[in-house]
C-alpha cells in the first residue's frame, strides 16, 4: 500500500513539474512576443494609437486603453484567463471598425498593469467592468460589450447585475456552463503548495479564477432567463477548451439569442477570426440603433 501511495506521489510530482515547466515556457514566450510595448509598436504600424487611462477602483486602479473618438458608439472588450487588453489587437487594427466605433479594452484584475488583485467572484469581476462602463459612457449611453472565454462569464454577470449599461452583449467562445467549467485535475494540482511557489503570477491568478468559476456560474442559472439585453453568441465546433455544447446549455435558459455556430472555428477567435468579431460588432450595432 505504501509503495502504491509513493508511486502515485511520484507520478503526480512529475506531472506538476511538467505542467509547470510547460506553462512557464509558454507564458514567457507570450510575454516576450506580446508584451504591452511590443503590441503598441505593432499597432502604430496600422496608425492605431491606443490612449491610456487608469480608472480608480477603491484603493486600486484599472489599466484601460481606448482607441478612436470617444463620441462614437463604444465597444468594451473583456479578455479571457489569463489575458491582457491587447488580446484583441487584430480587431483594433481594422481601419473601418475604428472609423465607426471607439474601442475600449482593459487588463482584468490580476493581469497586466491593473493593480486590482485577482478576484475569484464573478460579481466582483463585473463590478470592475461596470466601473469602466461608467467611466467611459456619456449620459445614459449604453455600450456594446464583448467577452471572450472567461471574459464571457464576466459578461454574463454584467448582464445580470448591470443590464442598463449594456446595448448589446457578444459572447465569443464563452465559459458559461457550470458542468463544463468545473475545476480540472490540473487546476487542483496547481492550487497546491509547490506550483504556487513556482508558477508565474498570471497563471496563479488564472487558476484562482478557474477554481471558483463553476460555483459562480451555478448561482447565475436562476437569473439567466431574466436577461433581456440583445445577445449574440459565437461558438466553434473545433473549440478544445470550451465545449461547443455550452451553447445548448445556455439556450435552455436564454433562448432569445442570435447564435453563430461554425464547424471550423476554434477557441482563439480574436486571433484566428478577427474578421468574424468585426463583422458581428458592425451587424449588432445596426440591429440596436
Amino acid at each position: 500500500m505504501r509503495r502504491k501511495i509513493k508511486s502515485v506521489f511520484i507520478v503526480l510530482s512529475i506531472a506538476i513539474v511538467i505542467i509547470a515547466g510547460a506553462s512557464i515556457f509558454l507564458l514567457q514566450k507570450m510575454r516576450s512576443t506580446f508584451n504591452d510595448q511590443n503590441v503598441i509598436d505593432e499597432l502604430l504600424t496600422y496608425n492605431v494609437v491606443p490612449k491610456t487611462e487608469f480608472v480608480s477602483f477603491g484603493n486600486y486602479s484599472i489599466h484601460t486603453k481606448h482607441i478612436g473618438d470617444l463620441s462614437l458608439p463604444k465597444v468594451l472588450f473583456i479578455h479571457g484567463s489569463p489575458g491582457y487588453w491587447f488580446d484583441f489587437k487584430k480587431v483594433f487594427a481594422d481601419a473601418e471598425l475604428r472609423e465607426q466605433f471607439c474601442l475600449i479594452s482593459f487588463d482584468r484584475p490580476g493581469y497586466g498593469k491593473t493593480s486590482v488583485p485577482a478576484m475569484k467572484s464573478l460579481s466582483n469581476q463585473a463590478r470592475v467592468a461596470a466601473k469602466i462602463l461608467e467611466h467611459y459612457a456619456q449620459k445614459d449611453e449604453k455600450i456594446i460589450v464583448l467577452g471572450h472565454s472567461f471574459g464571457g462569464a464576466v459578461l454574463e454577470q454584467l448582464l445580470i447585475d448591470y443590464p442598463d449599461k449594456i446595448k448589446h452583449a457578444i459572447y465569443v467562445a464563452p465559459c458559461l456552463s457550470p458542468e463544463y467549467q468545473e475545476a480540472k485535475w490540473y487546476n487542483i494540482l496547481a492550487a497546491g503548495g509547490i506550483p504556487q511557489r513556482i508558477l508565474p503570477h498570471e497563471l496563479k491568478n488564472s487558476n484562482k479564477e478557474m477554481m471558483d468559476l463553476s460555483g459562480c456560474l451555478m448561482k447565475n442559472e436562476s437569473h439567466i432567463s431574466a436577461i433581456d439585453v440583445p445577445t449574440t453568441y459565437i461558438q466553434g465546433k473545433k473549440d478544445i477548451l470550451v465545449p461547443f455544447r455550452t451553447l445548448d446549455y445556455y439556450q435552455k435558459y436564454h433562448s432569445n439569442i442570435n447564435s453563430i455556430l461554425l464547424d471550423d472555428l476554434d477557441h482563439f477567435v480574436p486571433w484566428s477570426r478577427p474578421d468574424l468579431i468585426i463583422e458581428t460588432i458592425q451587424n449588432v450595432n445596426q440591429q440596436t440603433k
